[in-house]
């Protein structure tokens, strides 16, 4: 039975839905070497769309599943310049998708296979568990809404923020931090703000210390929501338009996904 372009159904032992990260890539038998850092990333979404990374830029468009045949149409791929190599794994992905791989799905596994290329890839919820909130040092990556949508600037250190239980504490660029936490299902309360004012080398790296500063504190001092995917925590606050996104290593020897 072929599915047609459009909302597709999913269910037991179908890919639609999930998101899939390759755990081995071969080529006639032989493992290839994919750039040091990356996974391949697969999607397909219930509207009937396939989203799909190598590296670098994002690939998606409409799919069909027919019986056991994935027909993939590629409509949009981001302009990102990431180098030579990530942009030749992005083309070498784009041929393999484009030329109708067989696909298969057992258990939590699909895998995809085109001529003599097998790509076997696991749900991203067992590939990358989520980490836990507690424990974990975030590092922020970017300051979301309103004036403050900054990113850390190369004469300061990097905001972190990590939780144990009722007590946070973290950097903001060179100055630490601690504050009490209360929380309320995916609602975390910042309380108890105490910053240890660092001295920053120049005027200039003052300035960005005072911007970073207040774009961070402003959002701590608001209750705020949080999701993790992966190794990515989000915070929001009231309206979901203002936030912190925020990013941790995967422990040493677990696989991981740069992009």
């Amino acid at each position: 039975m072929t599915v047609v372009y459009g909302p597709l159904v999913g269910g037991e032992g179908s890919p639609i839905g999930k998101a899939y990260l390759s755990v081995a890539v071969t080529e006639d038998g032989v493992e290839r070497e994919l750039v040091p850092g990356t996974r391949i990333r697969v999607e397909i979404r219930k509207d009937g769309v396939l989203i799909a990374r190598a590296g670098c830029n994002e690939l998606s468009g409409g799919i069909m599943l027919d019986d056991g045949v994935l027909r993939f149409d590629q409509s949009i791929q981001t302009q990102m310049g990431c180098g030579p190599e990530f942009e030749a794994q992005d083309d070498w992905l784009v041929g393999f998708l484009i030329h109708e791989p067989e696909w298969s799905v057992d258990g939590d596994t699909l895998t995809l296979i085109d001529g003599g290329t097998t790509i076997v890839l696991l749900d991203e919820r067992f590939a990358e568990p989520d980490l836990p909130l507690d424990g974990t040092t975030w590092t922020v990556e970017l300051v979301v809404g309103g004036d403050n949508a900054v990113q850390h600037y190369v004469r300061l250190g990097p905001a972190t923020l990590t939780l144990n239980g009722t007590q946070a504490t973290g950097s903001i660029g060179s100055s630490p931090f601690t504050a009490t936490v209360t929380r309320e299902n995916d609602t975390l309360t910042f309380t108890d703000l105490t910053v240890t004012p660092a001295h920053p080398t120049s005027r200039a790296a003052a300035l960005e210390q005072a911007v970073l500063e207040h774009a961070v504190l402003e959002n701590l001092r608001t209750p705020l929501t949080y999701t993790i995917e992966s190794n990515h925590l989000k915070l929001r606050g009231p309206g979901r338009t203002t936030g912190l996104n925020l990013k941790a290593p995967r422990p040493e020897g677990s696989p991981y996904f740069t992009v």
